[in-house]
């Protein structure tokens, strides 16, 4: 996570909150698509699926809660 874009942490922070890639796209004033595609680099960056599903909803990783404590506390 080295290179980690830091405005990938607010979009983490608000997937983590919101639990819907729409909830969180609506939240950040992207597109659905946009807000995936964040969450892929996210994704990508980490080697943590970070978010799982769980019927409608996501469900973060422990790998993602880590990350929300100790950047976003």
């Amino acid at each position: 996570m080295e290179n980690l874009d830091l405005n990938l942490l607010t979009a983490l922070d608000v997937l983590l909150d919101e639990a819907s890639v729409t909830g969180a796209a609506r939240r950040l004033g992207l597109s659905p698509s946009a807000m995936s595609r964040t969450l892929t680099r996210l994704r990508s960056t980490t080697g943590d699926p970070l978010l799982v599903r769980a019927g409608r909803h996501l469900v973060p990783t422990p790998y993602a809660v880590n990350i929300r404590e100790r950047f976003m506390s």
